[in-house]
């Protein structure tokens, strides 16, 4: 299925469109393909569709309108997940798209082919004040391209003339047009006629604007009149271009964009990143759109054995390139760099300046005319250059570092790339190394490579040493920063803010930061995220290597300190791969009173957001640590969250032997608020299980406790089993009973769902929609997504029971979309069957078996016996739901547990 906007707005399989439902939803199409793939709000949506007048119904116009797309895409052959609702609005996840399609292509250089993309003017047929000024940029945008490919065509010695003859009539004012069809014609001899179009050009610019032509087409005419042969060629001081340069499609793009509208450009990046390659190959695809001439110097800010070049040295090495001797050079910086400016004043120049050490070392080198293009590397971030564009380079993605690989060594990769971090440096002296040894295979030396403490040592070769290169950089820090660096070397986790990093320094957080910053500046950190900072991976390795044992263990202990002392819901999602990891650090490394308790603390934040594989792997650690301490009281609450664990990846027995294992060590303990806990888990346990006598035993065992912190649960989940076996009046007065309980804002969300759909239940409809709505609201405004699926799906269950089956259809999709994003295996079972059995009662019969199958395959994979009889009993299946319910002696009828 291809989506269009780059012409008419279209979405098509095929030959043919797709038809939409008028004027609204092609604006709403259009609007979500302009956001591919990211959330467009609904607010957005409503501008869209009725600009400045929309009606007091246009938010739920807007999602009937989105869902009936949906609908149709999926019927034409889309993913169910073309399109999702997700937080405020929907994303549009194309699959073929032409916008994509065209920067792909423009990225590669292909420019005939990604105007190929264009079918017409952006949007065209699409009314719409909000998207007028979007049209007008991809328009633009167009245009750009076809002066660039025209350019390169014209460079190669291609016949473009009837083709911009065509572009100047159409576009009069657009000087680029009219400077590449004088470049064309003189190009064939024919310096007449390319004369002529300059002075149509001047005369149209004169007498309909009142201006002149701009200084680059008043140049260009001077030298068509001039009748320069070698127009678009000079001198070249750059030096040899890779013949394998691999990648690096959108730093070139932005870079040549940014020369082509005359700013300057400074490239910065960590040592080995490819700085040089990408200046010098940008400067050579350059040079023709320069023919003054191309200028290079290193000036050795990082060079090892060298002193970085002094402002006098590299002005010399600049006019001397000029065919200025430096016996006619003035004394002193400040005089040198005058006649800098006052030879390049004018000219149509490139100059690079590769590998710059300083703002001082390069304010003097900057030249003053606007004609001449500035590209400037260096590894830490230029600040020298007013109005540069930054242009930051971090290492190659997977595709184009493997790719690297192979055009470097001539042998396809096979894991080399990502052992080397997708470094270019290190990339190259891999694949170097395997040149020169025919008898090793890739996979020897991705065998060598594969202990990361062993890297560094094997990436070297003929004078090119990663370490070094890493090693110059370490040496030009302070012992403050050279410190922070060593202890970051010893963190355990993936990368780290600021808070935590002054624990591990033992500083306060001002100079935590500060340092921090200095290493994000001098390139020896990443920074992946606002006020995060990681390590690149071999880099990580040199910091691990400088630092001690001596000076590191105490810093690591104030880290775990940090970690057990935990932070709100937020800190905990920003933290999460780190607290995985060190848990697990401080498991191997004797902190068992640490790991325990992170592991712990950890466990619910995981469970909520869905990280059900990190849930488990955590709570493993945590029970680990807690046996090898002895402590009872550790030892249950990790077992609670090992049962948690269990329990949310679908295992549902094993969550069973670690529920009533706990209940045993709370038992012994005396721990009667723990016991009545414990019960419940393990009464929920059974009920998952199909066990409802068993259930309900454990659930008035908990009870008889008369410990109040459980109690509200109890009755819940109480109200549950009684309501599955078929006593409604019992179940609504225990969910009576736990609501009235219920303290906790999250508990009685999920305690009033459950009340609402017993009143459902009973016939009682206005109560149990009213109940339930007040709980979808609820959780909406808590940011509590798991309460809202819950909620949803009570709503969705009540609202079949009152056959109204659109309305069911409608929130149990949406309890889908929210479970699938939890990664909820045991509420997307209900939330699937509560869908099949509102789209089979609304006829759409495939749909209703597929969500069925999906419910059956999730409810067997984890024991789940009630939602897979009634997956069986959707999908027709009658007979074998039957004999399900009759095993677990129940009326065919499903219903949910609360946990």
């Amino acid at each position: 299925m291809e989506f269009r906007i780059l012409g008419p707005v279209q979405c098509r399989t095929g030959a043919r469109p797709l038809k939409l439902a008028g004027s609204r939803q092609e604006r709403i199409l259009a609007a979500l393909l302009l956001g591919a793939d990211h959330i467009v709000s609904v607010s957005r949506l409503v501008d869209v569709v009725w600009d400045d007048d929309p009606p007091a119904t246009a938010v739920r116009q807007i999602r009937n309108l989105t869902t009936a797309l949906k609908r149709s895409l999926v019927a034409e052959g889309a993913d169910d997940d073309v399109l999702t609702a997700e937080g405020p609005g929907f994303v549009l996840r194309p699959g073929t798209f032409d916008l994509r399609s065209f920067e792909e292509h423009v990225s590669r250089g292909e420019f005939r082919e990604a105007l190929g993309c264009w079918h017409g003017p952006a949007l065209s047929g699409v009314d719409s004040t909000a998207l007028r000024g979007k049209a007008d940029e991809l328009d633009e945008r167009r245009l750009s391209i076809v002066e660039r490919c025209l350019d390169e065509e014209i460079g190669t010695g291609e016949d473009r003339v009837a083709e911009l003859t065509a572009l100047v009539a159409e576009h009069p004012f657009r000087e680029a047009f009219t400077g590449l069809l004088m470049r064309a014609l003189h190009q064939q001899g024919r310096q007449a006629d390319a004369l002529n179009v300059y002075r149509r050009a001047q005369a149209r610019l004169v007498e309909e604007l009142g201006i002149d032509p701009g200084p680059k087409l008043r140049e260009l005419y001077e030298r068509i009149l001039r009748d320069e042969p070698e127009y678009g060629k000079a001198r070249c001081f750059l030096p040899y271009d890779v013949p394998d340069f691999t990648g690096r499609e959108d730093e070139i793009r932005r870079l040549l964009d940014a020369v082509r509208l005359g700013r300057p450009v400074a490239v910065d990046g960590m040592a080995g990143v490819g700085k040089t390659s990408l200046a010098v190959h940008a400067a050579h695809r350059l040079a023709a759109d320069f023919p003054d001439g191309q200028l290079f110097v290193d000036l050795h800010g990082h060079s090892p054995g060298r002193e970085p070049l002094s402002p006098e040295a590299a002005l010399e090495a600049l006019l001397g390139q000029l065919d200025i001797p430096a016996s006619r050079l003035p004394g002193g910086v400040d005089r040198r760099a005058e006649l800098w400016r006052t030879r390049t004043a004018g000219r149509s120049l490139l100059v690079v300046l590769d590998n710059a050490a300083s703002a001082e070392q390069l304010r003097p080198l900057l030249p003053g005319s606007a004609t001449v293009a500035l590209v400037v590397t260096g590894r830490r971030r230029l600040a020298a250059v007013d109005g540069a564009a930054s242009l930051s380079l971090e290492v190659l993605p997977d595709e184009q570092a493997s790719a690297l690989f192979a055009a470097a060594s001539g042998r396809p990769d096979s894991g080399v790339a990502a052992l080397c971090g997708n470094l270019p440096l290190a990339i190259r002296i891999a694949a170097a190394r395997l040149q020169n040894r025919p008898q090793w295979t890739v996979r020897t030396l991705a065998e060598r490579l594969g202990s990361e403490h062993d890297r560094l040592a094997e990436l070297k070769v003929a004078g090119r040493d990663v370490a070094a290169a890493f090693a110059l950089s370490y040496r030009e820090l302070d012992a403050a920063q050279q410190r922070m660096f060593r202890l970051l070397g010893r963190n355990p986790g993936a990368d780290i803010g600021v808070p935590a990093a002054a624990a591990l320094a033992g500083t306060g957080e001002p100079e935590a930061e500060r340092l921090l910053e200095d290493l994000l500046d001098a390139h020896l950190l990443r920074q992946p995220a606002l006020g995060r900072y990681s390590f690149h991976d071999l880099i990580a390795e040199h910091a691990r290597d400088a630092a001690s044992d001596e000076e590191s263990a105490p810093a690591v202990s104030r880290l775990l300190d940090h970690y057990r002392e935990g932070g709100d819901s937020g800190w905990y999602e920003t933290e999460r791969a780190n607290l995985i990891a060190v848990t697990r650090h401080a498991l191997g490394s004797g902190h068992d009173g640490h790991a325990w308790r992170i592991a712990v603390d950890t466990a619910e934040h995981l469970r909520e957001s869905g990280h059900l594989d990190e849930l488990l792997a955590v709570a493993r650690t945590g029970i680990t640590a807690a046996r090898r301490i002895g402590d009872p009281h550790a030892i249950q609450l990790s077992l609670a969250s090992l049962t948690l664990a269990f329990w949310e990846n679908g295992r549902l027995t094993e969550g069973m032997d670690c529920a009533l294992e706990r209940l045993d060590v709370v038992r012994a303990a005396g721990d009667r608020a723990a016991e009545a806990i414990a019960l419940s888990r393990a009464g929920a346990l059974h009920s998952m299980l199909g066990r409802y006598p068993e259930a309900i035993r454990f659930y008035r065992d908990g009870l008889a406790v008369e410990e109040e912190s459980a109690a509200a649960a109890l009755w819940t989940n109480l109200s549950n089993a009684q309501e599955v076996l078929g006593r409604l009046d019992d179940a609504l007065v225990s969910a009576r009973r736990a609501v009235e309980l219920r303290e906790e804002p999250r508990g009685t969300i999920l305690s009033s769902a459950q009340l609402g759909l017993v009143l459902a239940r009973l016939g009682r409809f206005d109560e149990a929609f009213d109940v339930i709505e007040r709980s979808t609201t609820a959780s909406q405004d808590l940011g509590y997504p798991f309460g809202e699926a819950w909620s949803r799906i009570d709503h969705a269950d009540s609202l079949l029971l009152a056959h109204r089956h659109g309305e069911a259809r409608e929130q149990a999709e949406r309890a889908c979309e929210i479970l699938t994003r939890l990664n909820h295996p045991l509420l997307l079972a209900m939330a699937a069957n509560s869908l099949g059995t509102a789209c089979l009662a609304l006829g759409e019969t495939a749909a209703g078996l597929r969500r069925h199958r999906l419910a059956l395959e999730t409810a067997r994979r984890i024991g789940y016996r009630l939602q897979e009889a009634r997956a069986l009993a959707g999908l027709g299946r009658t007979r074998a739901a039957r004999d399900l319910y009759t095993a677990m002696g129940l009326p065919a009828e499903s219903l949910k547990v609360v946990t």
